[in-house]
């Protein structure tokens, strides 16, 4: 519950922004998030008895100009100070953490009466790791000459021309100069991936508190700077890692937290991509060789002593692996069929055969004794750091980088092998075929499950202090059904999702516009020149639009084929990185020139273009995923095995989410407007059409050929 001295305090913060703010106004919506938030985090204190139907969490929608990043930080802040918690806020990207870290946070501590700190978290490998910078330093001096000829400078970019001395020289010299906090991102220019991998670690490869560099090192300085730190900045991927490991390992205890998922509607997807693992058969065996040859080097240049019980010998297990991986690979090439070009082979159902199934079995056994004879090893490592840290650690890292593959081989077969009855729903398993390194054919074994709900539900919901859960699409076709089931949040009594709509007046300022475009989109090449048709009329008269597809193949060709003019005009995506793009439409925009950007999906996510930086939207093609990925194929089949649609439980609300992020591009601010298109006839002709159209803000609709003469909005027609 909420208290007296809570409420007061951030009716204060919230007076305050309405005093200092010209222009700022606190709409209805934004209000009823504040309450909303505010009465979840609260329960943080609550027994785990008390929260058990789900009153800790939260799930909101909040449309575009809503001012959903004050709603939720504001009542966070306010009750993290008050009860002496931590907060966590958690975004989709690095993009929104930097957003969040440079503009959204500073900006409203100016209007807080109380102090807050804040960092952003990031994993280990995103760090320097001091000692290996040296071991590297040393080991590259003794074969590089300083100023060999012909090589590139300072600020290369990967490749074969890199110079590691140098860039090793530079980094060691800013590092202890105190010119450089050891974080990649801090670097001015790209490190090099070839380099910045032989001076980072990971977990298994780092020897703590008795490395010799402990002290200085970047990752741990960080580390204790994040569990000071009132305000954790993180993204989804690390808080799912910080769930799996040991509480308070990487972030803020969770248990204890509060914590807020912005963008939330792309969770699901991350935590199966989180679940989901993979490992190869072939190039396998040439690591699991290597790893043995490595452990046994390690333990006669330390003199740990004679393999045995208590020093278990790995090149052992390391057979019975590679022995496990080569009859595994029979079983692949006699069960799995790749016929002409294809690459997948899935097993329907998820049903392996018998002799899959007896192979896979014994690789997983295998991994498992290798494994934990590799870590008994690591240990000694360890344990001889105190007096040998330096000659030690070169070992630990490179014994370090075998134990991932290890876990995910394990992984893989757990998930391979496990027993369907202790899963709610079904496993996705299939095999890829890749090129190997030695000519031939290597594969890779993959596992994941449709869905990640059940382990949200463990990791998190059934854990977590408290959380709230928002973003402006997380209904489909006006439903939190899809959702919710994703999320594993289904089933929580008190749990009631609130959609705010935007205060934005879609009706008077935005046009929903369905041309009677002839040609089937399904014909991709007959849809394409309707659509080089058509541009020209639709951009006539925008300085500012975005024209999203559904492939990159068609953007490409419709680019190719426009009017000279027209084509001048565009921006294509991937032709500069994202960020290049953007700046150069604006700058266009404000030069007083006309600019287009062609784009995918991606586009249609998490960008901001107000006023003239886009008027006009314009969608290709109503975005349907291809089903031709092994585990939404495994989705759909359990669906359809059930008696039910997986075109309308699956791929229309799916359409639905990524179209109102398309329509989103729209109105950014009060003052916008403009119109969006799209070239898809489906969307006012079909039943699940006007599904789609249920989903999205309340815009005049217009469909076939007809003028658009809505008030207002004549300069976007």
């Amino acid at each position: 519950m909420l208290t007296p001295d809570e409420k007061q305090l951030m009716q204060r913060c919230l007076d305050a922004i309405r005093e200092r703010s010209p222009g700022f106004r606190a709409r209805r919506p934004q209000l009823q998030m504040i309450a909303a938030v505010a009465h979840a985090l609260a329960r943080v204190d609550a027994s785990d008895a008390e929260r058990s139907d789900g009153a800790h969490l939260a799930v909101i929608e909040a449309g575009t100009g809503t001012g959903k990043t004050v709603a939720y930080l504001l009542p966070a802040l306010v009750l993290a100070h008050l009860r002496g918690r931590k907060l966590v806020v958690s975004s989709s990207t690095v993009t929104l953490q930097e957003q969040l870290l440079h503009k959204d946070v500073p900006d409203l501590l100016r209007f807080l009466p109380f102090p807050v700190s804040y960092v952003v978290a990031k994993g280990r490998r995103r760090f320097l790791c001091p000692a290996r910078l040296a071991q590297r330093l040393d080991q590259q001096a003794a074969v590089e000459p300083r100023d060999a000829p012909g090589q590139q400078d300072d600020a290369a970019a990967d490749g074969a021309g890199v110079r590691p001395l140098r860039w090793f020289s530079r980094l060691a010299e800013a590092i202890d100069a105190g010119r450089w906090c050891g974080d990649r991102d801090a670097w001015p220019q790209v490190i090099p991936e070839s380099v910045w991998a032989s001076v980072t670690t990971d977990r298994p490869g780092c020897l703590g508190s008795r490395c010799p560099s402990y002290a200085r090192c970047p990752f741990y300085q960080a580390r204790q700077r994040a569990k000071e730190a009132d305000l954790t900045i993180a993204n989804h991927d690390l808080v799912l890692a910080a769930a799996d490991m040991e509480p308070g390992s990487t972030l803020p205890d969770l248990r204890e937290a509060l914590v807020v998922f912005d963008e939330a509607h792309s969770l699901p997807s991350k935590v199966v991509d989180h679940c989901a693992s993979r490992h190869s058969v072939c190039s396998a065996a040439s690591w699991v060789s290597h790893a043995a040859r490595d452990a046994r080097a390690a333990v006669t240049a330390l003199r740990l002593g004679r393999f045995g019980p208590d020093l278990p010998d790995p090149a052992l297990p390391a057979a019975r692996l590679c022995a496990a991986l080569e009859r595994l690979l029979e079983a692949v090439g006699r069960h799995c069929e790749f016929a002409g070009q294809q690459r997948i082979s899935r097993f329907a159902g998820g049903v392996l055969p018998v002799e899959v199934r007896k192979a896979g079995a014994a690789v997983l056994d295998a991994a498992r004794a290798m494994g934990q004879d590799l870590l008994t090893l690591r240990t000694a490592l360890v344990d001889r750091a105190g007096d040998r840290a330096e000659a030690v650690q070169p070992h630990l890292a490179t014994l370090g980088g075998y134990f991932p593959k290890l876990e995910e081989l394990v992984a893989t077969w757990d998930w391979m092998l496990c027993d369907e009855t202790q899963h709610p729903l079904p496993v996705a398993r299939w095999v890829e075929r890749h090129a190997g390194s030695g000519g031939g054919d290597d594969f890779l074994v993959c596992a994941a499950p449709i869905s990640g709900g059940p382990r949200l539900r463990e990791l998190l919901w059934n854990k977590v202090g408290a959380a709230v859960l928002t973003s402006a699409t997380l209904r489909a076709c006006g439903r939190f059904a899809m959702f919710l089931e994703a999320a594993g949040l289904q089933g929580y009594a008190a749990l009631e999702p609130l959609a705010l709509a935007s205060p934005f007046d879609y009706g008077r300022r935005a046009v929903l516009h369905i041309p009677g475009v002839r040609a089937d989109p399904r014909d991709a090449a007959a849809h394409g020149q309707e659509i080089v048709r058509r541009l020209p009329a639709l951009l006539a008269r925008q300085r500012g639009s975005l024209v999203l597809f559904a492939s990159a193949r068609q953007m490409r060709e419709v680019q190719a084929a426009l009017p000279d003019e027209l084509k001048a005009c565009v921006l294509m995506q991937g032709e500069c990185s994202r960020r290049e793009l953007l700046e150069r439409h604006r700058a266009r925009i404000d030069a007083g020139e006309r600019s287009v950007l062609f784009g995918l999906a991606s586009l249609a996510e998490g960008v901001d273009l107000p006023g003239e930086y886009c008027t006009h939207v314009i969608c290709a093609k109503l975005p349907f995923s291809v089903p031709d990925n092994p585990l939404e194929e495994t989705r759909r089949e359990w669906i359809e095995a059930q008696g039910r649609s997986a075109f309308l439980e699956r791929s229309v609300p799916e359409v639905g989410i990524r179209l109102a992020q398309a329509t989103g591009r729209l109105l950014r601010t009060d003052d916008d407007h403009g119109t969006v298109t799209v070239l898809d006839p489906r969307l006012g002709r079909t039943h699940w059409g006007r599904m789609l159209l249920r989903g999205l803000p309340p815009f005049r609709i217009v469909i076939g050929d007809r003028p658009l003469d809505a008030p207002g909005l004549a300069e976007a027609a």
